[in-house]
């Protein structure tokens, strides 16, 4: 039986790229949580608005890609978005396929949310620094597409 060197766990620790992002995740969901609330939006559903906005009707296929989601995973958080009369699910070109649009009591819900995500945008800019924020979402980016092909 081998012992674990407290040495090793404590690297890890501070090392791991997947504890670390997951904790910073966290704690920036929960930063921009506090200024999406007025808008009646978690940050999560936030994004998958933008991202429905922005494709116009994609597949839930292509919206978990670019989600990195499972589908399953991406087909509960639409449900509630759906439930709220936010998105609409329509069939796709095939029968194996469903799309997602945002319905227009969805567009008007984004519109009211973005003066609270640039709230917390400009606090994240502020605090952080834009320029040091971009060159994290490249790097981060890049951390992805290293990471999607393993």
């Amino acid at each position: 039986m081998t012992l674990l060197d407290p040495a090793d766990v404590k690297l890890c620790a501070q090392n791991c790229a997947a504890g670390n992002i997951r904790r910073a995740s966290r704690a920036i969901t929960r930063h921009y949580g506090q200024f999406m609330a007025a808008s009646g939006l978690e940050p999560t559903q936030y994004s998958l608005l933008v991202a429905c906005s922005l494709t116009g009707g994609a597949t839930v296929s292509k919206l978990a890609e670019s989600f990195v989601l499972d589908r399953s995973a991406l087909a509960r958080n639409l449900a509630v978005l759906q439930k709220r009369g936010l998105v609409k699910v329509k069939s796709g070109d095939d029968r194996r396929t469903r799309k997602i649009a945002l319905t227009p009591f969805g567009e008007a819900t984004l519109a009211n949310a973005l003066p609270y995500w640039r709230e917390a945008q400009s606090a994240v800019e502020k605090k952080f620094g834009g320029e040091r924020l971009q060159k994290l979402l490249s790097e981060l980016r890049a951390l992805m597409d290293a990471t999607s092909s393993v």
